[in-house]
Formats: structure tokens, C-alpha cells, sequence
């Protein structure tokens, strides 16, 4: 059990050591890039709402 929670605080310290260190660096085309995979999840979940709104009209009709 000791050996879990030593082995737990250790991986978490790394993290918090990486985390803090990345932190620091910054990219260039953060804001570019982030528009894309913004208008990329935009088709995604309106592509999901209209196969659920489908799927739930079709359950609708069948169930009845």
C-alpha cells in the first residue's frame, strides 16, 4: 500500500514539474490554429445533433 501511495506522489509531482514547465512556452500560431479545430468541432456536433434528432424521431415513430 505505501508503495502505491509513494509511487502516486511521485508520478504527480512529475506532472506538476512538466505542467509548470510547459507553461512557459507559448506558439505562434496558437490563435490560427485554434479557429480551424474550432470550426472542425462546430461540423462535428452539428453532425451529431441532426443523426440524434433522426435516431430519436425514428425511435418516436417506431415506439408508437
Amino acid at each position: 500500500m505505501t508503495i502505491s501511495v509513494i509511487l502516486v506522489v511521485a508520478i504527480s509531482l512529475v506532472a506538476l514539474v512538466s505542467t509548470i514547465s510547459l507553461m512557459g512556452k507559448s506558439d505562434s500560431n496558437y490563435s490560427s490554429a485554434t479557429k480551424g479545430n474550432l470550426l472542425n468541432l462546430s461540423y462535428i456536433y452539428i453532425g451529431l445533433a441532426l443523426v440524434l434528432t433522426v435516431g430519436i424521431f425514428y425511435f418516436i415513430i417506431k415506439l408508437a
